[in-house]
Order: C-alpha cells, then sequence, then structure tokens
C-alpha cells in the first residue's frame, strides 16, 4: 500500500463568495439594532466613513404612529415628516443590486463617491415599541441584579444565608462541613429550569449506564432523587437540607420538583392562607387538575361553595417562580418597515435611523489619492479603507432595498390580512415570495427573519406572513384554508362556548365543518393546545 504524497486532478463544484457578497449577506441577516451597533463599530475604525452632522447618538424622537398613517391627514399629500421616507407602489420594483445578492461583484466607481459623498437619503428613524418591565409585587429585585442569570441570583442569595448551630452541628455528625453543604445547593441550583423547577438533566437517558456517576454520594443521591428513584424524605439529612434551603430562597416557590410543591411551599409561606386550598393540594390534587369540586367536596366534607372559594384563593400563586428571576427584559422591537393605505392601494414604507441615512465617504481623504507628493503606502491604504467603505453602504443599502422588495410581495399576496385583518392571512411559504421577487429562498429567509413591520393590526414579524394551510380535500387542485382563519375560529367558537357543557376537539370540528371548514379533529386538539393554549373541555367546565 503506498501512504506517500499523490497528485490527482479532479472536477469539483464549489460557490466561493466575495468579501462584498459576504459582507452583504451578514447585514441582511441583522437585525435593526444590530445593524446600528455594526455600522458604529465600523465608523470608528474607518476613517473614510462619517455620518453627516456627527449627530449619530443622539436617540430617536418617537412620533405618533397617527402622524405617520395618511389617513390622518386631510390633504392628499403624505405628511411632511413623511416626504422622505422610501415608499413605492406595489406595482414598483425595489432598487436591489442583484450584483451582490447572485454574487457577481462589480468595481466602484471611486470618483462617483469621492465626488458626491452618497446619496441614500431615507426616512429617520422611529421608535415605535417602548418596552417596560412590570415590577414583581411580591418581592423586588435590586438593580444590581440586572443582567444576572437565574443561577446567579440564585448564588447570591446562597453567599448571604446562614444556617443555624443546630444544623450545623447535624451536618457535622454527617461529616459533611459547611463548604460541602454549600456545593450540594449550588449543584441544585444548577439544576434549576427556566420555570425555577428542579430538574433532572439525565430524565431522557434510556438506561442506567447513561447516568453520569460521580465520586460525592450525596450528589449521586441528589441525582437519585431528581430521577424520581429516592423519594425526598427518605434521602440523608444533607441532601434534604440542602433542597430545604433553596427551597427557602426568594422567590417563594423556587426549587420546586412539581408544579403541586411549587403551589405548596408558596402557600405555606402566605400568613393566613386558607387552610382549605392548603388541604385540597396536599389531598386533592388531582380531582383540583380536573376541577371535580364535588369530588373534592366530598372527600373533604366541606361543601361545594367552600371548595370554589378555596380554589380561587389559589390564584394567588405562581407558576413559574423562575420567570420572577428572569434578568431578560421585554424585548424592544424597532419596525423595518411600515404599511400604510391611500386611495385602496398599500405601500411600504422603509425607515432608517439617521445615521444609516447619512452615512458617507469622508471628503478629506480625496486630496490624498490625487496629491502626487503622497506616498505609495498611504494611497493604498486609503484606497482599502475607501473598499471596505464603499462595499458597507451599499450593503446596507441593499439589506433595505431586498425587505423591501420582499415586503411588497408579502402585501400583494396577503392583501386580505391588510383589509380584513389577521384571520385572512393565506396559506404561504418562502418559496412563492422567493419566486415572485426572483431571489433565492435563502436571501427571502434572511429578509424576514427578525425584520418588523407596522401594520393596521399591530407589529409582526415578516416571517409570521408564512403560514401552513388545510386542504379542504383529497384533490390536487383543492382549496386551502390557512391556519391562521382556522385558528381564530376555533378561538371564537371556544370564546362563545357554553362555560357549563364546553366544546369538545369532535365537536369543534363538526361546527368548523358547518362552516364550511374541514379540519380534523386531532388538528383542531394541535392547534387549541399549541398555538391557543387552551385547557381540554373537562378542564373548561364550570
Amino acid at each position: 500500500m503506498n501512504l506517500g504524497m499523490q497528485a490527482n486532478i479532479g472536477q469539483t463544484q464549489e460557490q466561493t463568495l466575495s468579501p462584498a457578497l459576504l459582507q452583504s449577506v451578514k447585514m441582511l441577516q441583522k437585525t435593526s439594532q444590530e445593524l446600528e451597533t455594526a455600522i458604529k463599530e465600523e465608523v470608528e475604525v474607518n476613517p473614510l466613513l462619517e455620518v453627516d452632522d456627527g449627530d449619530f447618538d443622539e436617540p430617536p424622537v418617537d412620533k405618533d404612529p397617527d402622524e405617520l398613517d395618511p389617513r390622518a391627514n386631510d390633504s392628499d399629500e403624505f405628511p411632511n415628516d413623511i416626504e422622505d421616507m422610501a415608499r413605492g407602489s406595489l406595482d414598483d420594483t425595489a432598487e436591489v443590486d442583484s450584483s451582490y445578492l447572485d454574487g457577481d461583484s462589480s468595481d466602484v466607481n471611486w470618483d462617483s463617491y469621492l465626488g458626491d459623498g452618497t446619496s441614500y437619503d431615507d426616512a429617520p428613524f422611529n421608535d415605535l415599541n417602548s418596552g417596560s418591565k412590570d415590577p414583581d409585587e411580591d418581592w423586588d429585585r435590586p438593580i444590581k441584579d440586572v443582567g444576572k442569570s437565574l443561577q446567579e441570583q440564585l448564588e447570591d442569595q446562597l453567599r448571604l444565608w446562614n444556617g443555624t448551630r443546630e444544623l450545623q452541628e447535624q451536618l457535622n455528625e454527617c461529616g459533611v462541613t459547611e463548604e460541602h453543604f454549600r456545593k450540594l445547593v449550588r449543584y441544585l441550583i444548577n439544576s434549576i429550569n427556566d420555570d425555577g423547577f428542579l430538574c433532572d438533566a439525565n430524565r431522557d437517558s434510556a438506561s442506567e449506564a447513561m447516568v453520569v456517576k460521580s465520586d460525592d454520594k450525596y450528589i449521586d443521591e441528589i441525582e437519585r432523587v431528581l430521577r424520581g428513584e429516592l423519594a425526598l424524605e427518605e434521602a440523608s439529612l444533607p441532601v434534604r437540607e440542602a433542597v430545604h434551603v433553596l427551597q427557602s430562597f426568594k422567590p417563594s416557590g423556587i426549587g420546586a420538583r412539581d408544579q403541586r410543591e411549587c403551589f405548596l411551599i408558596q402557600a405555606y409561606a402566605i400568613p393566613n392562607f386558607p387552610s382549605l386550598a392548603i388541604r385540597i393540594l396536599e389531598q386533592e390534587y388531582e380531582n383540583l387538575l380536573q376541577l371535580r369540586y364535588a369530588k373534592i367536596a366530598k372527600a373533604l366534607n366541606v361543601s361545594a361553595d367552600e371548595v370554589k372559594t378555596a380554589v380561587a384563593s389559589l390564584s394567588r400563586l405562581r407558576p413559574h417562580p423562575g420567570f420572577q428571576l428572569s434578568h431578560s427584559y421585554s424585548h424592544i422591537i424597532n419596525a423595518d418597515l411600515k404599511v400604510v393605505e391611500k386611495k385602496g392601494n398599500y405601500e411600504v414604507v422603509c425607515f432608517k435611523t439617521k445615521m444609516q441615512k447619512s452615512l458617507r465617504i469622508n471628503q478629506t481623504y480625496k486630496a490624498i489619492l490625487t496629491d502626487p507628493s503622497a506616498s505609495k503606502q498611504d494611497k493604498e491604504y486609503v484606497k482599502a479603507q475607501l473598499a471596505k467603505a464603499t462595499d458597507l453602504i451599499k450593503a446596507v443599502d441593499n439589506r433595505f432595498s431586498t425587505i423591501e422588495l420582499v415586503m411588497r410581495a408579502i402585501v400583494k399576496r396577503q392583501r386580505g390580512f391588510f383589509e380584513n385583518g389577521p384571520a385572512f392571512l393565506k396559506p404561504m411559504i418562502l418559496q412563492d415570495v422567493a419566486d415572485d421577487v426572483h431571489l433565492a429562498v435563502s436571501t427571502v429567509q434572511r429578509a424576514t427573519d427578525q425584520k418588523y413591520v407596522e401594520t393596521p393590526y399591530g407589529m409582526y414579524e415578516l416571517k409570521q406572513f408564512f403560514t401552513s394551510g388545510v386542504k379542504q380535500g383529497t384533490a390536487p387542485d383543492a382549496e386551502e384554508v390557512g391556519s391562521a382563519q382556522i385558528i381564530d375560529a376555533i378561538k371564537t367558537l371556544i370564546d362563545e362556548e357554553d362555560k357549563s357543557s364546553p366544546l369538545s376537539d369532535q365537536d369543534i370540528s363538526d361546527e368548523l365543518l358547518k362552516q364550511g371548514i374541514k379540519v380534523a379533529r386531532r388538528t383542531v386538539a394541535k392547534y387549541r393546545e399549541k398555538e391557543l393554549k387552551i385547557l381540554p373541555k373537562n378542564q373548561r367546565k364550570r
């Protein structure tokens, strides 16, 4: 066998992205906030890039949405404050640099850029959203905790925790030091999921061999408790106390192993919480889930009215305590586009920030390229930075042109949505729009991901306009009803149902058929559970 080096000739197909095309792709997939950050960073490092007036740090001015709606203006023209916005009818074609999108780049006209700066004029940015965080009623998180993960905040509480002398003596009898005990609590903290519940990281393991063994017998014991192989009451004292310490942290209910235990921890911590409600959680939790008030009343020897009153008090308990420690704030969404109606036609308005609007080439470097006394090294540096600057400007402009082009195609196909509302969204896939605008599916996907448009019915991510459908027959040309219309119809039926005798999934399917919508029972169940988050019939009954 010859293991030496050999030279062979072969043919392979591969696509190489030019730096300009690669940058254009990166800019297209960025969100509006990421794009703004990328531009600022490039302006700081590239001396040939500048922003007119240099006021890009100034925050955008919030405007009343009515000011951007031509219907709020009595005249036939657009208001003055949006005259500079890029807009066009659906019959127009957005100016997209197809050479960049298709991977074919051309030489840059240096004289044009140096002579004219940039001609990319667009609308001032309008912050259409202002997120606000609701304060926690039960526990006011300190400002210093902002940005910390759930585990980090729990570890902060662990550092402030001081055990009693009695507990320390009991731990010493078991041969566990305070440092070792804190290690056990810390292990539990790292076993908490986003909801605030203890979970087993290996619960999906197919066999016992998949479970990782630890050198610490108490860690192994904790794992057995989390897997349900060992009851907490039967665990050793260090393990039991470690769980109890974690469950004493704020907010109340953190560190529970299931929903019932989470509710009980909170109920025990609330002064004068109804004892009957606690008894229901302790003894009749399964009947509670099924809302079997009569069975609960009979088992606890109380009246049905008393049970209803006790169950009503459970609304004070929080099902997901981990959310109260979540460091993530409401995501601030900036609109990239706005769809406005003018005389029965829908036009797409493209937004740019002041920085994106006034980004241009620094004119002071023109003299270096034309100065015969300038060194070759200086000219090469200026040319290199000029190439980067022009590529960035083109990439930014291509991003907005592509998004606008895709949005116009969406509006053309989803006119029913803009005229009548979300329930009239038609089934549509990425390939449909890609064929309309003559772009690759991957380009359309990047143009719709995390890009937002302001519509008469609220803010929507562009990819939300792509919905599945349910065929109304087996024929290839059978009509297809959009999932949004089906979901809206299901929600309407459940909202209007008799709460004392709610509709089953089969009943809903039958009612939809009367409306001319043929949907299987299992499809109704899927939309009800996954999309609408509505309980089944037996749990909706009052």
